[in-house]
């Protein structure tokens, strides 16, 4: 009898309209919490796919604002690591407010982030947020955009989740960008090395020949560079090298091109440089070499001859140093640490 009456209030509770109405409405809000979660997680599937495609940072930063794109509005993504000598951006916007934005964006990334923050820019009415990549503030993420707030940040959880995901990502460009420098780079001098210069030069041949630019090319040698190798040592060479390039590159012009292209031979592109200020630049270069007073026992001070030659109009590389190159041979044999072209 017990049993008997258990199993119709058993019955009774299967059929019971209230446990019948509620259960449909649980189950349909776990489907679309599930389906919320599906969609979630293949977007940011598709933002991995899109990053796997490419070492590259700024393509990587354009990559993550097209993603963004669809969710959430904004005119401008930026990443930037410290230490770096720029930082990469993706901007939609044209003209001087393109500028603009760059130059906030670069003003913000400046500073060392340990959390995140956001605020306003008034003189270009948007709003910014900003958060940081990693504990040690060494590198940082920049929104700049339209709205106080991020839609994104509630519906996809872009403070933790997609900025934990595009670490993995920048690292690994970091880390790409660092060993395809360093294989184009002089290990002791940090100059750029002959095969990068001739890639460059070729360039900066073609800009010249389009806006009718002169262009000039320096062969430049180091003289009585071997009396300090044999009598002071490699090591004392070495560090002579490092001390000659430095006062090189802080002579010259950022958009110069300067390369270490032999064991005391370097090269020097000129742009928009007509021969005579060529000249007067490569003289006081020489000025300065002299100035180092840096010698071995029994030898003369270190000195530079440089060998000058200015690019004809469809002249080829090959021709144009080899002006150059006999230009410096015959500074060498008339006397040494002059110019001559």
């Amino acid at each position: 009898m017990g049993i008997s009456i258990s199993l119709e209030n058993r019955r009774a509770s299967l059929i019971n309209p209230t446990l019948f109405a509620k259960r449909p409405r649980d189950l349909i809000e776990e489907i679309e919490e599930y389906k919320r979660e599906t969609e979630r997680l293949g977007r940011i599937y598709e933002l991995h796919r899109q990053l796997g495609l490419t070492l590259d940072l700024d393509a990587m930063i354009e990559a993550f604002s097209r993603w963004l794109a669809p969710m959430t509005a904004h005119n401008l993504v930026a990443y930037r690591r410290r230490g770096r000598q720029r930082a990469h951006m993706a901007c939609s916007c044209h003209g001087p407010h393109r500028q603009r934005l760059m130059t906030w964006a670069a003003e913000l990334l400046e500073e060392p982030v340990s959390s995140a923050r956001c605020g306003h820019l008034d003189d270009v009415d948007l709003y910014f947020h900003q958060w940081p990549l990693d504990p040690d503030q060494c590198d940082s993420l920049l929104l700049i955009h339209p709205e106080a707030c991020l839609p994104a940040l509630a519906c996809l959880n872009l403070e933790k989740d997609v900025l934990q995901e595009l670490r993995g990502p920048l690292e690994r460009a970091l880390a790409y960008e660092d060993l395809y420098d360093q294989a184009r780079r002089d290990a002791l001098t940090g100059l750029v090395n002959r095969r990068v210069f001739e890639e460059r030069a070729r360039t900066e041949m073609a800009n010249a020949g389009r806006h009718g630019h002169p262009l000039v090319l320096a062969c430049m040698d180091l003289d009585h560079f071997k009396a300090i190798n044999d009598r002071l040592g490699h090591g004392e060479g070495d560090i002579v090298l490092k001390k000659v390039s430095c006062t090189f590159a802080c002579t010259v012009r950022d958009s110069d091109l300067l390369a270490r292209v032999g064991g005391d031979e370097f090269a020097m592109i000129l742009t928009n440089t007509t021969l005579e200020n060529a000249n007067t630049l490569m003289k006081r270069i020489c000025g300065l070499v002299r100035e180092m007073n840096l010698h071995a026992p029994g030898s003369p001070p270190l000195g530079v001859s440089v060998g000058l030659a200015q690019w004809l109009h469809e002249e080829s590389l090959e021709s144009w140093w080899q002006q150059a190159d006999a230009a410096l041979y015959r500074a060498k044999s008339s006397g040494r640490s002059q110019v001559s072209f």
